[in-house]
């Protein structure tokens, strides 16, 4: 096992390091690092925030070109990487929907997040403050610990569940509001198990086994975790002209054996992933109003086992006979045939695969199940 490991490792390294190496990235500012390691010790701390240590993230981040890629330091064992994207509109409506408790936060982020819940259901009704101090001109913090699970890796098919504390905050800035959100996970991760992206990550269609190991051909056997995490997102308001410019800090310490596999580049292409379709979606003028989502959200839940699994098994039944090469392999294909995987499907999976496709069919994309409106039974599309 030993040998295999380390032919594997210089199989990846040569497969995955080689490419990454011919696309050179201009590095942030070294004058940044020590407004970020401040942000770092904020999930876990007990004072206010000091937005005066921020300045310069602050003014980065709104100066930077969207669409920009740059590298970041190591820190520790982890990779980093930096992305910066815009966004049109306001705060109001990323506190309307993303920082909403009563709508998951798969709904802004269908290729990154599985499902997440705070430990401690006040943090979620502290969050519902955030409109408020965005509305007077306030500073708001707060604090929490969260269970997340992350949509399955592009590449290799693994998905991870993991704690971590988090932190988000919003006070005024030079140009408007300034929201930052900052995760840590100091944890490792649960071991990762096999879960399948199905054709397009931007369909949104994902699969989920209890098998330890990867998906991807020749790593079903590797014990991987992600080891550590640091995430740092910030929304700085150009009120004026009408955006928020958003910049993507991350550090990821990930792979097995303790051996972090993690390159610059795989940690900007996930924050790509995770832009396009945050974008997708709050950009979109056919977004159902939020007030509307958080309703059929309690009322997916509130629903019966026996009627969601109504609900969902024409879903399941498209992504059967979809063709896809991983649908047609272990474990998939024997777990959807024999209906073992809607009759494992606990509530939240049902509710989340039913609010997916009612997002993804009010947006005007594929969607395999109509959900015509709230408290209908879904049907296959014609």
């Amino acid at each position: 096992m030993i040998v295999r490991f380390f032919c594997l490792l210089t199989m990846l390294i040569l497969g995955f390091a080689a490419p990454l190496r011919a696309q050179s990235l201009q590095a942030i500012p070294d004058s940044l690092y020590s407004g970020l390691e401040y942000l770092l010790t904020v999930p876990k701390g007990n004072a206010d925030i000091a937005p005066e240590q921020l300045s310069e993230i602050i003014a980065f981040v709104a100066s930077t070109a969207p669409d920009t890629s740059m590298s970041m330091q190591d820190r520790d064992k982890a990779s980093g990487g930096f992305h910066a994207f815009t966004l049109r509109g306001d705060l109001k409506r990323v506190a309307d929907y993303v920082y909403n408790p009563d709508i998951p936060v798969y709904v802004t982020m269908p290729s990154s997040v599985r499902e997440q819940e705070w430990l401690d259901p006040a943090t979620g009704q502290a969050l519902k403050l955030l409109p408020q101090a965005l509305e007077k001109g306030s500073t708001f913090l707060v604090r929490g610990s969260e269970r997340e699970t992350i949509t399955p890796d592009a590449n290799t098919g693994g998905y991870y569940a993991y704690q971590q504390d988090r932190a988000v905050t919003v006070f005024q800035g030079p140009t408007g509001p300034v929201l930052v959100s900052v995760g840590c996970q100091e944890k490792p991760s649960d071991i990762g198990r096999k879960g399948c992206v199905v054709g397009d990550d931007a369909n949104w269609n994902y699969l989920y086994s209890d098998e330890t190991g990867l998906t991807k051909t020749g790593l079903g056997w590797v014990d991987s975790y992600m080891y550590d995490a640091h995430s740092i997102l910030v929304f700085v308001t150009d009120t004026k002209a009408g955006i928020v410019h958003v910049g993507s800090f991350k550090w990821l310490n990930a792979g097995w054996a303790k051996v972090n596999m993690v390159k610059q580049m795989h940690i900007i292409n996930g924050i790509k992933r995770f832009a396009s379709d945050f974008k997708a979606v709050l950009e979109s003028p056919r977004l159902p109003k939020a007030q509307d989502l958080a309703t059929l959200h309690r009322e997916l839940e509130a629903d019966s086992a026996e009627n969601l699994r109504q609900r969902v098994a024409p879903y399941l039944a498209a992504l059967l006979q979809s063709g896809d090469s991983e649908v047609s392999s272990a474990p998939f294909k024997k777990l959807l045939a024999s209906g073992e995987y809607l009759q494992n499907m606990g509530q939240k999976e049902m509710v989340k695969v039913v609010l997916k496709e009612f997002l993804k069919q009010r947006l005007g994309r594929q969607s395999l199940i109509q959900v015509a409106q709230v408290g209908q039974q879904a049907t296959p599309q014609p």
